[in-house]
């Protein structure tokens, strides 16, 4: 219970700690062509219906989840960006200046 609890929010911020975007873990901004992409190689479907880009989406929220839960599990609850994975990070459409993850 408590890492849900944690993960109800993810804070994006720049140097000074200023929130640049804060969003529920399932409404991460990501990127059109990594959807694309994914639902080529999970469905070999280059224009996904919303079901297939339903899936790809869970899919890949479930990696962050998966991601921020061991983080979490070791009393980690913010990292720099550069140290999030670059599998997860080139998922999401963010905007610049962000310095640190805060979940």
């Amino acid at each position: 219970m408590q890492i849900l609890r944690r993960l109800s929010t993810i804070r994006f911020v720049d140097n000074a700690d200023a929130v640049l975007l804060e969003r529920k873990l399932i409404s991460l901004p990501l990127k059109e062509d990594v959807i694309i992409n994914k639902s080529i190689e999970f469905f070999n479907d280059p224009e996904p219906c919303m079901i297939h880009r339903s899936a790809v989406m869970k899919r890949l929220f479930v990696e962050f989840e998966s991601y921020f839960e061991d983080m979490i599990r070791n009393d980690i609850v913010e990292i720099n960006i550069s140290n999030l994975p670059s599998s997860l990070k080139d998922y999401l459409s963010l905007p610049k200046g962000i310095e640190k993850v805060i979940f």
